[in-house]
């Protein structure tokens, strides 16, 4: 017998290639401010309890200078009744520049704490949230000290926020799908 030469056999296109697999898409976790507030207070007395006080102080003693700590301040969230919403408890560390009875500067710590109404611009999503503060305080005036501790007017500013993270994708657009090809070769064609 003989073999039939078909000439469209050289001419058979090779399939196409598999399109690769859709790349991982990349993700990232963005913080999303869920929360705000601030509070004021102005010209506020305060009475401050030194810690870390050396024993060799001598009484009466007068405050100097008060800084807040960067570093140390801290939040907790806790429901608001007043205003049925939330609110945090921000903690703020003090740094007490404080004179002795015999004009010797010491450095004691001390802490203070102070309430922020939040605004929430997600409220679904205040559960999950973390909160977050920063502070500024200032002394105006120093008063006397009374059974230990060390009054004195402040101004006190505080700036707090609740924060959720929120996934976020990045990548390239899905590309268009590319058109079907047939799923067998199509018939030779005899000439």
């Amino acid at each position: 017998m003989r073999d039939i030469d078909c000439s469209c056999s050289r001419g058979f296109r090779k399939p196409a290639p598999c399109p690769p697999a859709e790349p991982p898409r990349c993700g990232y976790l963005m913080q999303q401010i869920v929360g705000s507030g601030r509070a004021y207070l102005r010209y506020e007395r305060f009475s401050l309890c030194p810690e870390d006080l050396p024993c060799d102080a001598r009484r009466p003693l007068q405050l100097t200078g008060v800084s807040a700590d960067a570093c140390g301040v801290s939040a907790r969230v806790r429901p608001d009744p007043c205003c049925r919403g939330l609110s945090l408890l921000v903690q703020i560390p003090l740094r007490l520049c404080v004179r002795d009875a015999c004009g010797c500067d010491f450095t004691a710590a001390s802490r203070i704490e102070v309430p922020v109404s939040l605004r929430l611009t997600d409220p679904s999503r205040a559960d999950c949230a973390l909160p977050s503060a920063a502070a500024c305080v200032r002394l105006v005036r120093p008063c006397g000290e009374d059974h230990g501790a060390l009054d004195a007017w402040l101004d006190v500013y505080v700036e707090a926020w609740l924060t959720a993270c929120r996934p976020l994708y990045s990548g390239p657009a899905c590309p268009p799908p590319e058109p079907q090809l047939p799923l067998y070769p199509q018939p030779c064609r005899f000439r």
